[in-house]
């Protein structure tokens, strides 16, 4: 007897973060995105991008990161109090 299986694929959104210094709540690591389950029809809750915990809230490392200047900690604080994400961190945003 012949089985028939569909199977369907399904293209997954993700949502890029402008803020390069965004780490994820539960693990500290740096978070570049994140699964957007509303848009491409997943029952599965959202997820951090890319270390893969679901329902859970970014921060941000560096606090005077700014969608213009980058991260200002060196100027306005005379160091930096974080490190430094893997994509170097130091462009102006996206």
């Amino acid at each position: 007897m012949a089985v028939l299986t569909r199977t369907h694929t399904r293209v997954h959104v993700y949502v890029d973060f402008a803020n390069p210094y965004l780490a994820c709540v539960r693990c500290t690591s740096w978070v570049t995105r994140w699964h957007d389950d509303d848009r491409c029809g997943c029952d599965d809750s959202y997820w951090n991008e890319p270390c893969g915990h679901r329902n859970a809230g970014v921060f941000s490392a560096c606090p005077s990161w700014s969608p213009v200047d980058g991260c200002q900690c060196q100027k306005h604080l005379g160091h930096v109090p974080h490190g430094e994400p893997s994509g170097g961190g130091e462009s102006g945003g996206a």
